[in-house]
């Protein structure tokens, strides 16, 4: 093909303004060369439609212009495709990085999006301290030591890590806390630690329980089982009988963790299973994962993809997505022929320097695994989908009640908590199609002094007026949450009144607006409904009752737990608060270095010198303001 050269971006703007459909990306294949990149297709609004990854932007791109080849979904894709624009990139594992983090950012319409791809947690031994510590661990692994998972389901890692604690004696505790100890926590009391923070087992043989904790963790259960067998049999014999026991109770620890984990799949330790289902065009994909001969949880996962998605295809871009950021096991057991997934295989390969086989298991073990999680999958997306249809009639009744012919997209709830008016928090909570959106709920810390005018009396009627007014004030914002459908406020004909002087007040009268208050005597179930010209009650049995009452407690919930994390925040307070420029940074340096603020005080100056983190003229501040 003859590329065409653009002398610049203002002459491409002018001629991708007259161009639409595969006409626009057969005249921008011509301007692409033939290296790596990530192309992106978007419609007439500016909304993001596509984002594709290629190994050649050229050839790959010039495919969607011939549409007798393509499918439906991307026929349609196309003709809704009004501009494009593509990055070049050096090799296509960048571009396929790139494309995941684009997709995650921007959750276009045709692509397969993973929703739930947060980070999984593992366990760490931490090798920064001579006694490592045994902890969970989130986050990208920039502390020196040895990782163990991830564990796809949080409970099986607490449960792993309280296990390991009792078998081996491991301490969990932080840094800080270690090394201003001067006696043992309550965790060597319930035979959980073995106290190296007072010294009550020295270097070596924690070491050696760090080393069987490893080995543990790698697979090597047996051996442990047997040498702490060992160990109670020779102390029972020398009628050490307390060690005896505590020998007794480690071992039983290691079989529970056997007991609850261990899983055998034949000359295989480390893999994942994933099988996808579709019903009704909805998909679901319920993986199982073991490391190490042990199982470490199962989870069902539901992309967001069009209709049309083939299940290939959507479990294709779910293993990009979701090994993203994450190990990559020696084997990937898939319920779909393994063929297709040859160039998936390659690029992961590439991407984690591995040597990973995607399969298909025909028969077997193997393949039983595959048919459960099939099962799985099925159970998982009929309740999804049960409790989908449950949501959707709920939003349909509400959309009766509140007499409006359009569909009800979002829906806002508020509340507020305080303790006498100290430490207030208001919060909103959200809900959309598919149910509680978590991602899309706010709380603000209310400050009192809205408007800077003198405030007579705080109650709930201005902690509702100061968090409306702090979330639509400010609706015409790019960054803001889009116009809600539904505002659901938890309190009685007053605050509704407030609220809808707020709505006037912004131009917002087309915003839905109830409140519920408690029923008599605050039964639940009796409810009144305030709307503007109206009080209702509705049945103790009705649905979209249970619905409100489910908006409004998780509202309430989220609430107080606002509330709590900001009283507690504010009661953590000391002496140092007196002081001018000790912050929170060089308190916990000191801390960190005294132990204590009594520790602190009777300091000389000479030891308050050896804070190296703090300026000395500040130190000599400190010491005069407590020796002064």
């Amino acid at each position: 093909m003859e590329k065409k050269e653009i002398k610049n971006t203002e002459d491409l703007k002018n001629i991708q303004a007259n161009l639409k459909g595969h006409e626009i990306i057969k005249f921008i294949a011509k301007t692409l060369p033939d290296q790596p990149g990530v192309y992106q297709m978007e419609d007439d609004e500016g909304n993001i439609l596509y984002i594709g990854k290629a190994k050649n932007l050229l050839k790959r791109v010039i495919n969607y212009t011939n549409l007798n080849n393509l499918t439906r979904r991307l026929q349609r894709m196309v003709s809704l495709t009004r501009k494009m624009n593509f990055f070049v990139t050096n090799t296509e594992i960048e571009a396929l990085l790139l494309e995941c983090n684009l997709i995650k950012r921007h959750k276009p319409r045709f692509n397969i999006i993973l929703r739930d791809d947060k980070s999984f947690p593992y366990i760490l031994i931490n090798k920064e301290h001579k006694y490592p510590r045994l902890q969970k661990y989130r986050g990208t692994k920039k502390i020196k030591g040895d990782y163990f998972g991830p564990f796809v389901s949080p409970s099986v890692a607490d449960y792993t890590l309280i296990a390991l604690q009792k078998a081996f004696l491991l301490r969990s505790c932080s840094e800080g806390t270690f090394s201003n100890r001067s006696r043992p926590c309550l965790l060597y009391d319930i035979k959980r630690c073995s106290g190296p923070c007072v010294e009550y087992i020295n270097e070596d043989k924690y070491r050696e329980s760090i080393d069987d904790a490893k080995k543990f963790l790698k697979g090597n259960t047996k051996k442990i089982e047997k040498k702490l067998t060992s160990k109670m049999k020779i102390a029972s014999k020398n009628q050490m009988f307390e060690e005896a026991g505590r020998l007794r109770d480690r071992i039983k620890s290691v079989n529970q963790i056997q007991k609850y984990q261990s899983v055998y799949i034949k000359e295989m330790r480390n893999i994942d299973i994933f099988a996808i289902k579709i019903i009704d065009n909805k998909s679901c994909i319920h993986g199982k994962f073991y490391r190490n001969g042990s199982n470490y949880g199962n989870k069902s996962f539901f992309p967001s993809h069009e209709d049309t998605s083939e299940d290939r295809e959507i479990l294709e871009s779910f293993l990009y997505q979701f090994y993203a950021d994450k190990d990559i096991p020696p084997k990937i057991l898939v319920n779909i022929d393994q063929k297709f997934f040859k160039e998936v295989e390659i690029n992961l390969n590439k991407k984690n320097k591995s040597k990973t086989k995607i399969l298909k298991p025909k028969s077997g073990e193997k393949l039983q695994h595959i048919l459960l999680a099939e099962k799985n999958a099925l159970e998982s997306i009929k309740l999804k989908k049960s409790s989908l249809e449950t949501h959707n009639l709920a939003l349909v009744s509400l959309s009766k009640l509140l007499k409006t012919k359009k569909e009800l997209k979002r829906i806002e709830a508020y509340d507020n908590s305080h303790t006498s008016g100290k430490n207030s928090v208001g919060v909103m909570v959200v809900a959309d199609k598919d149910g509680l959106s978590p991602k899309n709920y706010r709380k603000f810390n209310i400050r009192y002094d809205l408007k800077n005018r003198k405030i007579s009396k705080i109650d709930d009627y201005y902690m509702m007026e100061e968090v409306l007014t702090r979330r639509l004030g400010k609706i015409d914002k790019k960054d803001e949450s889009p116009i809600p459908d539904v505002i659901m406020i938890d309190g009685g004909r007053g605050q509704f009144n407030s609220v809808l002087k707020i709505l006037k007040k912004y131009q917002l009268e087309n915003i839905n607006l109830l409140s519920v208050a408690k029923g008599p005597e605050r039964n639940a179930g009796r409810e009144i409904i305030h709307l503007e010209n109206q009080n209702l009650n509705l049945k103790p049995n009705d649905s979209l009752l249970n619905f409100i009452q489910r908006l409004r407690d998780e509202a309430h919930r989220f609430a107080i737990t606002a509330h709590r994390s900001r009283r507690s925040k504010s009661s953590i307070k000391s002496i140092f608060d007196e002081i001018k420029g000790i912050g929170p940074k060089r308190k916990k340096d000191l801390l960190l270095h005294f132990g204590t603020i009594q520790k602190i005080k009777s300091a000389s100056l000479y030891e308050l010198k050896q804070v190296k983190t703090i300026p000395s003229k500040k130190l000599e501040e400190l010491y005069e303001f407590f020796n002064g």
